[in-house]
């Protein structure tokens, strides 16, 4: 039996995937912009009729839009301009996170002691990079609750729950989503003295230099820059370092930076998250 809603959402993704607005694919077809919006909310089926055409100016073959391949944990699906990476699934919605870096900003604006809550950030993210997606895409962008812990390094206390559309991803979640070696739990961490140089860390001494977990899970967490193919550090929501005007991060290598960056600093990468209503 044919799935309505897959084969709408398939549609949207295949339609946005090569370019078309509902009126122009609709145009091609012969038919109203409304039919192709019905499709792609699941309240029609295309008539067999079009599907040939259909097909072909979506370049892909009938099979693939009646029968869809599942969207699962790992996939990498178009939504918007990006390419994501669908982190978990829970009935009709997906726990999504860009593939790359997508752009460069600061954490917040003022060298300042701030959290999740009041930061920059978290306000572009909300209403400048949310404005940016098209009104059928923002439908699909659910509000969610992000609550969060504390850094479980140097006990630095996380904000208060947010309400959000989109958000960053915290240590919790990295090591949740991305591989968790259980350096953390362990308590084995490495810090920095300069640059590509790490040393094992006893878990008391050279915190002035910062901690990282650097483990056999760096390359999955290792982001590439939407703009190139060389890595870039991103940004989590977590606190880094006491406090100290930091954010967590994650390093060029797939570091996992406990002791985090300066929330100022202007290269830092962001990765958005969100949940997508299927």
């Amino acid at each position: 039996m044919l799935d309505n809603i897959s084969v709408g959402n398939q549609i949207l993704l295949l339609r946005k995937r090569n370019g078309f607005t509902q009126d122009e694919l609709a145009e091609k077809l012969g038919i109203s912009a409304q039919a192709i919006s019905k499709w792609e909310n699941g309240h029609t089926l295309p008539e067999t009729s079009l599907l040939p055409l259909l097909s072909k100016l979506l370049n892909t073959s009938i099979d693939s839009i009646l029968l869809p391949v599942l969207i699962k944990e790992g996939a990498i699906i178009p939504f918007g301009k990006y390419q994501w990476r669908v982190l978990k699934t829970d009935g009709n919605s997906a726990f999504i996170i860009a593939e790359s870096v997508i752009e460069q900003r600061v954490f917040h604006e003022e060298y300042a002691a701030v959290t999740w809550e009041h930061c920059d950030l978290r306000k572009y993210l909300n209403k400048q990079f949310y404005d940016n997606f098209e009104p059928v895409d923002r439908n699909r962008i659910l509000e969610t609750r992000i609550t969060d812990f504390d850094n479980q390094w140097y006990g630095t206390k996380c904000s208060n729950p947010t309400v959000d559309k989109i958000f960053l991803l915290s240590i919790v979640e990295v090591l949740q989503y991305f591989g968790d070696s259980g350096d953390l739990k362990k308590r084995k961490a490495w810090y920095w003295k300069e640059e590509d140089t790490f040393v094992l860390s006893d878990g008391e001494h050279c915190i002035e230099y910062g901690e990282c977990i650097n483990d056999k899970y760096n390359d999955a967490r290792k982001a590439i820059y939407n703009k190139g193919w060389d890595s870039r550090w991103w940004w989590l929501r977590s606190q880094g370092l006491h406090l100290r005007h930091t954010a967590a991060s994650v390093g060029y290598k797939g570091e996992l930076f406990l002791c985090g960056d300066d929330v100022h600093r202007g290269d830092g990468g962001v990765r958005p998250a969100l949940w997508l209503r299927l």
